[in-house]
């Protein structure tokens, strides 16, 4: 089992499709209104996959992906990509 962290910036009209697709995958606890922790089989991409459908552009999303020491983002600006993965060395 993961242990996923999800953080996000809903600006469309699809926060509770978003929330539940996290619910979705395992056993979830909201810690904040945009911020969950799952106890998953998924890793940070197929989480991904399953939330993806969800969002629009104007969305962001992270998920850290804390037992495997991976991570899966969306529409997250390159130069913040850029230094993750250079701190993170992904």
């Amino acid at each position: 089992m993961n242990n996923l962290f999800f953080s996000y910036e809903a600006k469309s009209e699809n926060e509770d499709q978003i929330s539940k697709a996290i619910e979705s995958l395992g056993n979830s606890t909201k810690l904040h209104t945009s911020c969950w922790y799952v106890n998953s089989k998924a890793s940070a991409e197929e989480a991904l996959k399953v939330i993806a459908r969800f969002l629009t552009e104007e969305d962001t999303l992270v998920i850290s992906d804390t037992t495997n020491n991976t991570s899966a983002w969306f529409n997250i600006e390159e130069k913040r990509e850029i230094r993750v993965k250079q701190n993170w060395r992904l």
